[in-house]
């Protein structure tokens, strides 16, 4: 039998008046010694009783905290799915312990789940972590379960799927995104909130549940967004997948080795040699972007400023333009340019960028008011002006939009998850996407497991 957590979230298990060390949550998690149990309702396990004292032939774990060894009056159920047998109060007897009663309906699996057990519960998700002065729509969330043991171990055991629900039973879209050392984490698109919200959501994990399509989560304007967690295979055209676009990859160039696949400030990222390394996207976008929005992590991770590399280039197509690097010259800050019906200009974070350390970058095109921003870690820091439109004025096809590469050389440093949207996004949302991708809490509770009905 295992030894599992009592404590989940800062609650403790529901229902269990008198818990010890050993617990149980459904029938497979009582094996003893390869001899199969029964999980009641007070977190117990239950095992087959063979010196014939038991009418039933099933008695409580001599682990169990309450009425350890005592018989239970019921023959258990054919499937392995929880069961709603209560053990007597002594050896032999046939009264029952209340207690340990469970409800049929929450305890045995239904729909989708087949015979085996479904289990949900309540996370709280708190907006005005990252959000409290905005609210947003199609928000996606970086949601790691670094601090749910029970609800990371479900996923990451293969055996169960996760369907997630809001307050009014919508099912919500996901993507799931292992970090590095393969704790489970989710991209979760919200629902539409108002400016420092709490949301219930439900998290019900179900057996063999397929997961949802990913490419829902980035539905909402976004062009391309590469993660950049594949790790390279050591030859030219390996590729790094695109969630967003999947048949529009980046293409890794520069003999990129698997040890360039490392820890990012997202789950994995990409490492850039300083010297030859590339990820080249031949994007349906390019070339037809008007109003854009590209984020990125990033990290320097030399002071050589004849190594400073850029961080991406050529995102509309334009045989440099726009594009963002470290430039020496200008104090060594971020740099940013873009290139509009023939006229270029420029403007600098204004200050030094960080050597060593992972820092958000993102460059937001406003056709209307003909102005482009750069923001440094979530806030505004320089503001572009040129003229209204902005669409690739070439008689040449688009050229492909690089990451990590530009005119000034390769990045020695770091990328990591690298989004493109034909989308204004607003200032709350890139200041959100800074905090809540920093390490911002954004979960207010996470509740405990229960048995449930397996969703349809």
């Amino acid at each position: 039998m295992r030894r599992a957590g009592l404590i989940l979230g800062g609650l403790a298990l529901a229902g269990c008046p008198s818990l010890g060390a050993y617990q149980c949550e459904r029938d497979g998690d009582c094996n003893r010694e390869g001899v199969a149990g029964r999980c009641l309702g007070d977190a117990a396990c239950a095992y087959p009783e063979t010196a014939g004292r038991c009418e039933s032939g099933w008695a409580r774990s001599p682990n169990a905290a309450e009425s350890p060894g005592a018989c239970i009056d019921a023959e258990p159920p054919a499937t392995s799915g929880s069961t709603t047998d209560t053990p007597t109060s002594s050896v032999g007897s046939t009264s029952t312990d209340p207690s340990s009663t469970a409800d049929p309906a929450s305890s045995s699996a239904s729909g989708s789940g087949g015979s085996s057990p479904c289990d949900s519960a309540e996370v709280v998700i708190d907006t005005g972590t990252f959000s409290p002065a905005a609210g947003l729509s199609d928000y996606v969330l970086w949601l790691p379960l670094d601090e749910w043991t029970k609800g990371r171990a479900r996923l990451a055991s293969g055996e169960y799927g996760l369907q997630i629900t809001d307050a009014n039973g919508a099912v919500l879209p996901y993507e799931r995104a292992d970090q590095f050392d393969d704790t489970p984490a989710l991209w979760l698109k919200l629902p539409t909130f108002a400016a420092a919200d709490t949301l219930p959501l439900t998290f019900t994990f179900v057996p063999d549940l397929e997961p949802p399509d990913a490419t829902e989560v980035w539905s909402a304007g976004f062009l391309g967004v590469w993660h950049l967690d594949d790790a390279p295979m050591g030859l030219d055209g390996d590729i790094t997948s695109n969630a967003a676009v999947p048949e529009e990859p980046g293409v890794l160039l520069g003999t990129m080795a698997p040890e360039q696949h490392v820890q990012g400030q997202l789950g994995s990222a990409t490492a850039f040699d300083g010297d030859d390394d590339v990820v080249e996207i031949a994007a349906s976008f390019q070339g037809q972007l008007t109003a854009y929005s590209i984020s990125a992590w990033a990290r320097i991770d030399t002071k050589d400023v004849d190594s400073r590399g850029s961080f991406f280039q050529r995102l509309n197509g334009d045989f440099f333009y726009p594009r963002c690097w470290h430039n020496s010259d200008s104090g060594e800050t971020l740099f940013c340019q873009h290139a509009v019906d023939g006229q270029i200009s420029g403007t600098s974070s204004g200050e030094a960028l960080p050597i060593g350390e992972f820092f958000h970058l993102s460059l937001v095109r406003d056709p209307e008011t003909a102005e482009t921003t750069v923001y440094f870690n979530g806030d505004p820091r320089g503001t572009m002006t040129s003229p209204a439109g902005g669409t690739l004025d070439s008689d040449k096809p688009p050229y492909p939009f690089e990451i990590g590469h530009g005119e000034w050389g390769t990045l020695t440093g770091l990328m990591d998850e690298v989004r493109v949207s034909g989308a204004v996004h607003s200032p709350q949302r890139v200041r959100a996407d800074f905090r809540s991708q920093a390490g911002a809490l954004q979960v207010a509770e996470f509740g405990p497991l229960e048995p449930t009905a397996c969703p349809d």
